[in-house]
């Protein structure tokens, strides 16, 4: 099941992605073939209210999950059946879903269309 090839191989399964919006409903999510991302907030203030490059890319669930992507292609993960995000500190977790949902929200690259191919949402916790 794991990536092989260039950063925007298709995996042979799309991998499943809970989202978890409460720390108690992480429990019981764990596993050997589970891999955990983690949307966080802004890292600093920004005074035109547009977050930074760095900013951006950590509250991004389309960034995060093709970076374990590419983890994972490069060795540096071990494989992974279904994914965990850790979105406890995310006020919008419905853009979150939208990310993942075909459709609802344009991509901005290639790397969004590859998170598309390679990922699907499979719930929301607590919901």
């Amino acid at each position: 099941m794991s990536a092989s090839g260039t950063p925007f191989a298709r995996r042979t399964q799309s991998v499943p992605v809970t989202i978890v919006t409460d720390h108690e409903a992480m429990a019981g999510l764990g596993g050997r073939d589970t891999a955990f991302v983690r949307l966080d907030p802004p890292l600093h203030e920004h005074p035109d209210g547009e977050a930074c490059i760095a900013c951006e890319s950590q509250g991004n669930v389309r960034v995060l999950l093709f970076e374990l992507q590419e983890k994972l292609r490069l060795g540096m993960v071990p494989d992974f059946a279904r994914v965990v995000v850790d979105a406890t500190s995310v006020t919008d977790v419905q853009a979150v879903a939208d990310a993942l949902v075909p459709g609802k929200l344009p991509a901005a690259g290639l790397r969004d269309h590859a998170v598309a191919r390679n990922f699907h949402l499979d719930a929301i916790r607590p919901a």
